[in-house]
């Protein structure tokens, strides 16, 4: 992953929307799993990150990281291009292998969130999907805001995965690391009714 990120363009105005501004609302969620996600990495040692399998999963936490952070990584490039590809994605980077490179990679991605011009929520995007393996991929709309929800699905569902493995390892988790927002919600709310 390339630590130096390409911002989106200020300058077009095509996509503007005179709205609320939804970053607060959209970004933070995300940048709290991510900076979460850095915590648990920075608990791990450089063996626990890399072996493979952990238990009955075949792929490594590092393998989960980077699938994670490619997804963010390709809706940023998105914003500039118009067009998303997740699964163009490169594989066995130093982000998979490196507790460092991940984190490093997560602040760059916390960072370029943020600085994220509150226009784009509603931005058109194309994205490329694969509905199968053996054919051809087709593209749909949708927007950046729409991929921001699933970034943000995505890391959750990868990080209840990592909450998985982690414990396996006999490392630390944050308490509800990988539950969904309306799964945490459900729970609090059973915590009153009793």
């Amino acid at each position: 992953m390339n630590s130096l990120l390409t911002l989106p363009s200020r300058r077009s105005n095509s996509a503007r929307s005179d709205g609320p501004d939804l970053r607060p609302q959209m970004i933070s969620p995300l940048t709290q799993l991510l900076r979460q996600l850095a915590s648990v990495i920075e608990r791990l040692d450089d063996r626990q990150y890399t072996q493979k399998p952990v238990g009955v999963i075949e792929s490594s936490v590092g393998g989960h990281v980077r699938h994670c952070l490619d997804h963010v990584h390709a809706l940023l490039m998105a914003v500039e291009t118009g067009h998303l590809d997740y699964d163009h994605r490169e594989r066995g980077t130093p982000v998979e292998t490196l507790r460092s490179s991940a984190i490093a990679a997560i602040n760059d991605l916390i960072s370029a969130l943020e600085q994220l011009p509150g226009f784009v929520m509603t931005r058109p995007l194309s994205v490329a999907v694969n509905m199968s393996s053996d054919a051809v991929a087709v593209s749909v709309l949708t927007s950046v805001g729409r991929e921001l929800a699933y970034a943000l699905s995505h890391t959750i569902h990868h990080n209840a995965i990592i909450n998985a493995m982690v414990k396996t390892l006999g490392a630390w988790v944050p308490e509800r690391f990988g539950y969904a927002p309306s799964t945490i919600r459900n729970m609090e709310s059973l915590k009153c009714v009793r």
